[in-house]
């Protein structure tokens, strides 16, 4: 079969596959609790996103970086499965991410690139990456899954930031790899094959099970993406998922100044305070999707007007020291 006809159907059968599956689940857990629209939205797409995958890459199926990546993403969504159906304690799902994140580090070439540090020992460079490598994939996922506070605001800025990491590595990228430019599409089409049963009002949401698995995917893919290191590839991924790292960075930071639980969830999120002020669910996610294709406009600006790099980070400097007044100016005028 011609392979680029292969990937198409790969393409659909991804798509259709996860918009099947999220109807399935909701029809039989819908069935089951009619209070309330159920969770574990995000087997669907955990499920359409890895079997769509290894049917177009069979040969990647064993000791490969792939495999052991769907390995580490397994013990995400059973941790996410476990804390939607049990609510695990803080340092339980804690202890979850950081044991698939270090499988992520030890089995795979995910980790942050030498060309982002240089000069610097083997050993210590080593050390420095692995930190990094953990804490990122750690904050990432868990700022995804604490951005599923609205019906398709998680799913709709995921969508968005694969889709531009998708098409500038495709353009901007001298040495990108099939396999891993599926890996982010593949993801893009079960996201958007879910996304539709999410949207408000929501008839099933991604729980625990999806938005876990969905951040650490991002983190994973994103930092692979630092192999080929350039100031490009180091903003972007950061750039294109301002929105959950921002809202994650300053809930820290708030909770830490009032002497509040870092861990702990709470509803002073920007979309919580949003949702108070009367903006509906679609206004939300129209805000957030917004500012994440300025950042990624931004992102490819630096890249592209290499001239005027100073001036444009200066600008994205201003921007988010903006919205810093503005979380806070949202802050102080909630009922």
């Amino acid at each position: 079969m011609n392979y680029g006809l292969k990937i198409l159907l790969t393409a659909i059968y991804t798509l259709l596959s996860s918009s099947l599956l999220t109807y399935l689940l909701w029809k039989y857990l819908h069935h089951r609790n009619k209070q309330h629209p159920p969770t574990f939205g995000g087997l669907a797409i955990f499920i359409s996103f890895w079997t769509g995958f290894f049917a177009l890459f069979p040969t990647l199926i064993g000791h490969t970086s792939q495999s052991y990546i769907f390995l580490s993403s397994l013990v995400v969504l059973i941790t996410g499965i476990f804390d939607d159906y049990l609510v695990l304690k803080p340092w339980q799902k804690s202890l979850g991410i950081l044991l698939a994140a270090n499988m992520v580090y030890f089995l795979t070439e995910v980790e942050f690139s030498s060309i982002l540090l240089p000069n610097l020992s083997p050993l210590v460079f080593r050390f420095i990456s692995y930190i990094l490598t953990i804490l990122w994939i750690y904050f990432v996922t868990n700022a995804v899954n604490l951005l599923d506070g609205v019906d398709g605001l998680a799913g709709s800025v995921s969508l968005t930031s694969l889709f531009i990491l998708a098409l500038t590595s495709l353009l901007f990228s001298s040495s990108i790899r099939l396999a891993f430019l599926m890996l982010l599409l593949l993801l893009f089409l079960a996201i958007l094959g879910f996304l539709p049963f999410n949207w408000s009002p929501a008839r099933i949401y991604l729980g625990d099970t999806g938005a876990l698995f969905i951040g650490f995917m991002y983190a994973a893919l994103s930092v692979t993406h630092l192999k080929n290191a350039s100031f490009f590839t180091m903003i972007l991924p950061v750039f294109v998922y301002v929105v959950p790292l921002f809202d994650t960075s300053y809930a820290i930071f708030r909770r830490l100044i009032t002497g509040q639980s870092i861990v702990q969830r709470d509803q002073d999120h920007v979309h919580h305070r949003l949702t108070r002020m009367g903006y509906s669910n679609p206004k939300i996610v129209g805000i957030m999707v917004g500012i994440t294709i300025v950042f990624a406009i931004l992102a490819i600006s630096a890249q592209q007007f290499r001239a005027y790099r100073s001036w444009i980070m200066g600008a994205t400097l201003m921007i988010i020291l903006g919205l810093s007044w503005w979380m806070y100016r949202l802050g102080q005028d909630k009922p």
